[in-house]
């Protein structure tokens, strides 16, 4: 009979596409917000879990391809409007414009693109092109993109790959700086929340920056760098935060010296601890010391220069 805990029903849901997020993991991207909001949107929303963390007088919207875990988000969440089918495929509130967008989709799965090519999807329209069927990454992302307001902020948690994956997804990013779309990526490391043990990356997307900068954040280190977009283009477009954030490692000045000064003055200790020990060993076997020490005269004469 199987036993089940939390960890093996998680291990369940994900092997049926199924993917929970933990309060701490919803509740830091919600405190990532730096705007006045009127509604959210969740184009993954599974059972709830970012949703839970707004407000019960929030407008609340989602969309989530598990009928059972749409039914669990339904009930836990105030002021809130779902609908039951693949965001990719069957995409809801295409009318709308969301203030906020927060979003946790599955990391790198396979997608089907538009049978029509890019103009069959409004989401995709001017698209340079489409996210390979391997990896549904950036479909995900404009789609998020197209539902977000003028005025909006998305919050979206990405699998770190592609920040630095090229074929179509690095055409595809080169875009998204180009259309100044991405205001900061932040470098969560791994095992920081219970169903992230990858390290993972968040964006935050807004359509109205002030700025073409964009602001590379490092958890781990606590540490963050505002970047100027020539920086970004001349890295080929590379959006790691390492590639722009590494802790800074002081380094230890040697004064050659003083080395040799310390490394001399421990041979003569040590020369000295010698001489003291065979001194008292040749009072005890009444030895002849000087000889002893004619002989290491001699060795040290020897190193003289005439």
């Amino acid at each position: 009979m199987t036993q089940y805990n939390i960890k093996n029903i998680r291990e369940e849901f994900r092997s049926k596409g199924i993917f929970y997020t933990q309060p701490e993991l919803a509740e830091y991207m919600k405190s990532l917000i730096d705007i006045e909001i009127k509604d959210v949107y969740d184009p993954t929303c599974g059972d709830g879990s970012l949703l839970s963390c707004f407000p019960d007088d929030m407008p609340k919207f989602g969309q989530e391809i598990n009928g059972h875990q749409l039914e669990v988000a339904s009930k836990r969440l105030k002021n809130f409007t779902g609908v039951c089918a693949d965001t990719l495929k069957e995409p809801a509130f295409m009318d709308k414009r969301f203030s906020c967008i927060v979003a946790n989709p599955p990391f790198s799965i396979a997608w089907e693109p538009p049978q029509t090519g890019l103009f069959g999807d409004a989401r995709f329209n001017e698209a340079p092109v489409l996210p390979p069927k391997s990896k549904a990454d950036y479909a995900f992302l404009l789609h998020i993109i197209h539902l977000l307001a003028e005025d909006g902020v998305a919050i979206v948690l990405n699998f770190p790959g592609i920040l630095y994956r090229g074929n179509s997804e690095g055409v595809l990013r080169r875009w998204f700086v180009g259309k100044n779309w991405i205001e900061k990526v932040i470098q969560i490391p791994g095992k920081t929340f219970v169903d992230t043990t990858i390290a993972t990356s968040l964006l935050i997307l807004k359509k109205n920056k002030s700025t073409t900068n964009i602001e590379f954040i490092d958890n781990e280190e606590n540490l963050s760098k505002v970047v100027p977009l020539d920086e970004i283009v001349n890295n080929d477009y590379n959006l790691s935060v390492s590639a722009y954030v590494q802790k800074q490692v002081d380094k230890i000045v040697i004064d050659p010296n003083d080395l040799q000064k310390k490394a001399r003055l421990g041979m003569c200790n040590k020369l000295r601890n010698d001489i003291e020990m065979d001194k008292m060993i040749c009072e005890l076997e009444g030895w002849d010391f000087n000889k002893y020490l004619d002989d290491l005269k001699s060795v040290v004469n020897s190193y003289y220069r005439l």
